[in-house]
């Protein structure tokens, strides 16, 4: 197995002097004036035990050794969220996006990435995408259904009823939840992904994975996501997943952990309700960059995209 570690020098100016070549199982450091890096050169990861490694398959060995959710703090935590893992997957590409400006930031809006990797990648001529929160905006379920996927689309807010938009692009009016309810504020029809999958069996087939899971929920992924990994729905019938998550400026620091400790179940391995989904992109959303009262950060991302697939999809990260 080959790793590459990312050690943190107290002095920067010297780090660039460094090459690192790690061979499994012995390690070797080089520099112009040391042949080997001196013993606590390195800095400790702030978020674990342990020097942030990352290994061939795209595993960054740091996560192996995070503190306790209960234990990190609130710059810990927003780390351990902006962590991209981007070597895991080697082609990942953005579907979908729309030029944008607000409050004298321009960037790009509505893109979510997708792993488009051999054992990964969704069939262009037989995909299946589920799509919830659209808000009228609808660059990436065009593009998923350009690539020649079956999109469904899901939102009671639209004020439209269930249609057909295209051949390809499927529109109900229903929202996602951890319960099969009514919104209690909203009036709105909420039903969990394991019921909407059996309502639309019948269209798609009774066992079809589906390739591609996007939310983008205003905060109800915080009971959706729960829900899917208890019942076993995301292990089971989810390929990939992306998730727009939904912080607030003034959450406490106990919202944030729960929150946290959700997003590290899902990433987890073992027995319901881990999932065994490997993080593949981070990225926050340009917009969204406010202050943050539990952080000691001037400004922090409230809403941020990530995206994962499923281990067990992909024999190399298994």
């Amino acid at each position: 197995m080959f790793c590459r570690i990312d050690l943190e020098f107290s002095d920067h100016n010297n780090a660039s002097q460094f090459l690192l070549k790690v061979v499994s199982p012995s390690l070797s450091l080089y520099s112009a004036s040391n042949p080997r890096l001196p013993d606590g050169q390195a800095q400790k990861d702030p978020v674990s035990s342990s020097p942030a490694a990352i290994c061939a398959n795209g595993h960054d060995i740091w996560t192996d050794n995070l503190k306790p959710t209960e234990s990190m703090s609130a710059e810990e935590m927003y780390r351990y969220l902006r962590w991209t893992n981007s070597t895991s997957c080697q082609n990942a590409v953005d579907f979908g996006f729309n030029i944008g400006s607000n409050l004298d930031v321009t960037a790009v809006d509505g893109h979510k990435a997708v792993c488009l990797d051999k054992h990964i990648s969704p069939d262009m001529s037989n995909c299946l995408v589920y799509s919830f929160g659209i808000n009228n905006e609808w660059a990436f379920d065009e593009a998923m259904a350009k690539y020649g996927c079956q999109v469904y689309s899901f939102d009671p807010s639209m004020n439209v009823s269930t249609h057909d938009r295209s051949e390809h692009i499927h529109f109900y009016d229903v929202g996602l939840d951890g319960e099969n309810r009514v919104h209690p504020t909203k009036g709105w029809p909420m039903k969990t992904a394991s019921s909407i999958y059996e309502m639309l069996a019948s269209r798609h087939g009774p066992s079809t994975l589906i390739d591609i899971l996007k939310l983008d929920i205003e905060t109800s992924e915080w009971d959706a996501i729960p829900q899917m990994l208890q019942s076993g729905f995301l292990a089971d019938k989810v390929k990939q997943l992306v998730v727009e998550i939904h912080l607030e400026a003034a959450d406490a620091l106990e919202v944030l952990r729960h929150r946290v400790q959700i997003i590290r179940n899902l990433e987890a391995t073992g027995q319901r309700p881990s999932g065994g989904f490997i993080r593949f992109s981070s990225r926050p959303n340009p917009f969204f960059d406010v202050p943050l009262q539990v952080s000691k950060y001037k400004k922090g991302p409230i809403d941020m995209d990530l995206a994962w697939y499923n281990s067990r999809h992909y024999p190399s990260a298994v």
